[in-house]
């Protein structure tokens, strides 16, 4: 299920955010969670050593005034997405929006305009083309022969990133309880992704590396129902990895 939130500006027409904002979305996110699904922030859902928050959201939508020393200035509404398989979470987290009537991202307020439930794509084929909404990280924490720890960021074409997106759908499968046989039943098939598909996003000071594009994912229609709801690829609740079909 995806919610799509439109939000107006207050008192002024142009408005600007932090432009790494992943992390101030998330917050408005959080600010709004009732108390029943504080577990998504505390520890999600574990599966082996891993969890798993199992909500995942979109990047910012609206007319882009202008870039300039770390901030983007929006010229009127903007819009983002949220989605997850916790129906539940998200009709809560609309509601929670639309009773607080205005709300903080960063340092700027915003009037809820509109929350809408979009209605959910039936996936009747066992392959389907996504196009991002959220740039799509898979990565690896290596260790030197120093003992430091580092990031490698895949690219779509090397084989890890396939690997490494497939067993994350299925422990997002297997955190949800659906049958083993059903979990395994996912492949990602292609991908079209340019050299300027490449985002780097800051995330609490961190780097983070994502690719924007066409991801086909071929399997189960529950598992790539799963895809929808949850995002593919890692970091789905810092706002990666979010698609929805092409039409």
């Amino acid at each position: 299920m995806h919610l799509e939130i439109e939000l107006e500006p207050t008192g002024q027409d142009l408005t600007s955010l932090p432009l790494h904002y992943n992390r101030v979305v998330q917050g408005l996110i959080y600010s709004h969670i009732q108390a029943r699904h504080c577990n998504l922030h505390d520890r999600g859902h574990p599966v082996g050593n891993r969890q798993f928050r199992l909500f995942v959201f979109s990047r910012l939508f609206g007319q882009v005034q202008g870039v300039k020393d770390g901030f983007i200035t929006f010229l009127g509404s903007i819009k983002f997405r949220v989605g997850s398989p916790i129906r539940g979470f998200l009709q809560d987290l609309g509601q929670a929006l639309l009773n607080a009537g205005e709300v903080s991202l960063g340092t700027s307020r915003w009037e809820v305009a509109r929350v809408s439930a979009l209605a959910d794509p039936v996936f009747s084929e066992i392959r389907v083309t996504f196009e991002t909404l959220s740039p799509v990280t898979v990565y690896s924490t290596l260790v030197s022969g120093s003992g430091r720890k580092k990031t490698y960021y895949f690219h779509p074409s090397e084989d890890e990133f396939k690997d490494l997106l497939e067993q994350n759908l299925q422990r997002k499968g297997q955190a949800l309880g659906i049958d083993d046989s059903v979990v395994r039943d996912i492949r990602l098939v292609s991908f079209k992704v340019r050299n300027h598909d490449l985002k780097v996003v800051y995330y609490k000071d961190v780097v983070v590396k994502g690719w924007m594009g066409q991801f086909t994912l071929e399997g189960h229609p529950w598992m790539l129902k799963l895809a929808y709801d949850t995002g593919i690829g890692a970091k789905n609740s810092q706002g990666f990895g979010m698609i929805t079909p092409i039409r």
